[in-house]
């Protein structure tokens, strides 16, 4: 299956359906070296609270960069358990490995396939915004983490997205286009309340800038800012298409260009279970 219209803001939902996971894989690998993902991740790392023989894991790994790093703050005795829904990024993620000793698994992460209290940390990385019950994989986390543990969840807020050029209107067309078709579009922002509905205390909230004043860097992360990406992929609506990248040409060349955007991390822990 190849994405159409109707579905593009869900393909990282169906990776192994869509026919573009080795864009996608291209994708992820060029964000997670952009700096601000890199301070994202620390955030997360900080809060998380790592150390040796802990069992931590990592729902939703991508290619499993994370995964690899989170097992040299348990070592030796720790272990790190890797997941995706998608068997193409598990593969990749596993080919990829060289001794870490992570675990990689092909697992739904509204339905995890591990008992109760099997991990001391859980952390998920800008999975939520594409799921249709992201409440449902939140439980699953909790469920599968011990008590006195941390979930950690890290998340894009699209709604935050500001752009400045000199056609609002178009910004607004185009950003109102993108807000109807995401799945979760405001998912950074409600994530406190997610965690403490589903039971966690002591909810701790990180917010992490992404300002850019060039196209290019804006769309190494934001898509709708990549000329590049075809327009089978419907990023942007087709009646307002070159409209809206000679706009964005028009502001890069006057150094005028300006977005920005927030990411989010929330951490919160276990509570021990009731008598």
């Amino acid at each position: 299956m190849t994405v159409t219209p109707e579905d593009p803001g869900r393909v990282f939902a169906r990776i192994d359906q869509s026919g573009l996971a080795p864009e996608l894989m291209a994708y992820l690998d060029r964000v997670a070296a952009l700096p601000e993902i890199r301070a994202q991740r620390a955030a997360a790392v900080e809060l998380m609270a790592l150390g040796p023989g802990l069992r931590v894991l990592d729902a939703g790994s991508g290619l499993g960069e994370v995964a690899r790093e989170l097992a040299e703050f348990v070592r030796p005795d720790g272990e790190v358990t890797a997941v995706d829904v998608s068997a193409q990024m598990v593969e990749a993620a596993r080919a990829r490995d060289r001794g870490s000793g992570v675990v990689y698994e092909v697992a739904d992460l509204t339905d995890l396939p591990f008992a109760a209290d099997s991990f001391d940390r859980t952390r998920c990385e800008r999975v939520l915004q594409h799921l249709q019950d992201p409440d449902l994989a939140v439980a699953e986390m909790v469920r599968v983490t011990a008590s006195d543990g941390l979930v950690c969840v890290l998340d894009t807020d699209w709604r935050s997205l500001a752009v400045d050029v000199d056609d609002p209107d178009l910004v607004a067309l185009v950003t109102a286009d993108f807000d109807k078709r995401a799945p979760q579009p405001d998912m950074g922002r409600t994530l406190r309340r997610r965690l403490v509905r589903a039971g966690l205390v002591d909810v701790e909230v990180r917010v992490q800038p992404f300002t850019y004043t060039s196209v290019a860097d804006a769309g190494m992360i934001f898509p709708f800012f990549d000329e590049n990406i075809p327009p089978e992929a419907r990023l942007i609506p087709d009646d307002v298409r070159d409209r809206w990248f000679a706009t964005l040409r028009r502001a890069d060349a006057e150094g005028t260009f300006w977005v920005a955007a927030l990411g989010y991390v929330a951490c919160g822990t276990v509570p021990e279970a009731a008598a």
